[in-house]
């Protein structure tokens, strides 16, 4: 059982990055929301900032511009005034690039961007291709709004308008292992399921096995964050070299793995609702005590408890903390799953507790749960039968009717 866990475990964290690289590089919706939240980053605006006005300034059409407004006694002047022109349109780029238009201009070029990045890991794209993110549009913008002269963008030499993000020789070792990650999730998330179904079913106790696999589920988000953290650092610590430049890429690593937090969590969340659904059926004290002090509604109001379920689970939807209770067929299957282990539990609880009164719950707010109770004789050995009748039925296994003996004798009982 040990030995599956920790299988699954392992693969269900790759699984669960591999999921974030398919949503993140492979998916233009994904990568054109993850853009236009990195222009609104105010540190990433300043440092694209300094990046379009050096194109600008990079070949000489505004100092030239400039020359040739200037009488010819005044021409000598070209250079400084360029400088002061860049001086004072450094300080306003920044602002241009918040604009609506600038936001639209800039998910444009990354929308054909990624697509150009699509077609050269599907091998469409012939050896010397490139991906280039065009910002001829953003540069009109920041000459327009900066005082440039009319005209500047137009006289630029085309590599000027346009910023190299790759080639395709570039992406030639990569191409199968992207083509791999298009389908691993599919694979390795099934394989962990299984691997956790099968530690299950090897446990002797499979309720504690379950709560173990919530763990497993739990420590892999837990997992997934720190790799986040860890690499993120590295990711930085090698590509930003000036100190200037680090509150950008940190900025833009944040934004960029944004997803990847959400599948951490989400990874997160589920094992801490399976957790809570396998502890509610465990023999400790409070679980003994949530289960007799619900009974009287199983057995009286079903439809109630079934009509809480579904609330707690739309108002879940509502929330949507995480991707999966977003998606509808996630939604749909963690609902089914969620009606299948109320059926349960409200079967089993009944059997245990089949003769308690209704008002149990606010008897047992009013003297503190879990409430101790003075218990007959009698009512402890009816409570046995049960359990030894239940065990000979096959309804209960020898682990779980151990552990139902240990509560009803447990001094607490």
């Amino acid at each position: 059982m040990v030995v599956a866990l920790v299988l699954a475990t392992l693969l269900w964290t790759v699984g669960g990055v591999a999921i974030w690289v398919n949503r993140q590089m492979l998916d233009t919706k994904n990568w054109v929301q993850t853009s236009d939240a990195l222009l609104r980053d105010q540190k990433i605006r300043v440092a694209l900032s300094t990046a379009l006005l050096d194109r600008l300034y990079q070949s000489a059409p505004v100092e030239t511009q400039i020359r040739e407004s200037l009488p010819p006694q005044l021409q000598g002047l070209a250079a400084p005034a360029a400088a002061a022109v860049r001086q004072a349109a450094s300080r306003r780029v920044p602002e241009i690039l918040g604009t609506d238009a600038a936001l639209a201009a800039w998910e444009k070029a990354n929308e054909g961007a990624h697509k150009a990045f699509l077609k050269i890991v599907e091998g469409d794209v012939a050896a010397g291709g490139e991906v280039n993110l065009n910002v001829e549009q953003l540069l009109t913008q920041v000459a327009a709004g900066t005082g440039l002269p009319s005209g500047v963008v137009d006289k630029l030499p085309p590599q000027y308008r346009q910023l190299q993000i790759m080639r395709s020789d570039q992406l030639k070792a990569g191409q199968d292992a992207v083509q791999i990650l298009r389908y691993l999730p599919w694979i390795l998330l099934p394989l962990a399921a299984l691997l956790f179904a099968a530690a299950i079913w090897l446990s002797v106790d499979r309720r504690r096995a379950v709560v173990w696999c919530a763990a497993c589920a739990i420590f892999a988000g837990v997992a997934i964050l720190a790799i986040r953290r860890l690499g993120g650092d590295a990711v930085v610590n090698a590509l930003a070299d000036a100190p200037n430049v680090r509150p950008a890429a940190k900025a833009a690593l944040l934004i960029g793995t944004s997803l990847l937090t959400d599948v951490a969590w989400g990874s997160i969340v589920l094992g801490a609702l399976v957790a809570l659904g396998a502890w509610l059926f465990g023999p400790g004290r409070w679980a003994t005590s949530a289960r007799r002090a619900a009974s009287p509604t199983f057995r009286d109001r079903p439809a109630a408890a079934r009509v809480a379920l579904g609330i707690a689970l739309l108002l879940l939807v509502i929330w949507g903390p995480v991707p999966w209770t977003r998606n509808p067929i996630w939604i749909l299957v963690f609902t089914a799953a969620a009606f299948v282990w109320l059926e349960v539990l409200r079967r089993r609880t009944l059997v245990a507790f089949p003769d308690v009164p209704a008002g149990e719950l606010m008897r047992g707010m009013r003297g503190g749960l879990p409430k101790r109770r003075a218990s007959t004789d009698d009512d402890q050995l009816d409570r046995l039968e049960r359990l030894a009748d239940l065990r000979t039925r096959g309804v209960l296994d020898e682990a779980e009717y151990e552990r139902e003996k240990a509560a009803v004798l447990s001094p607490s009982n």
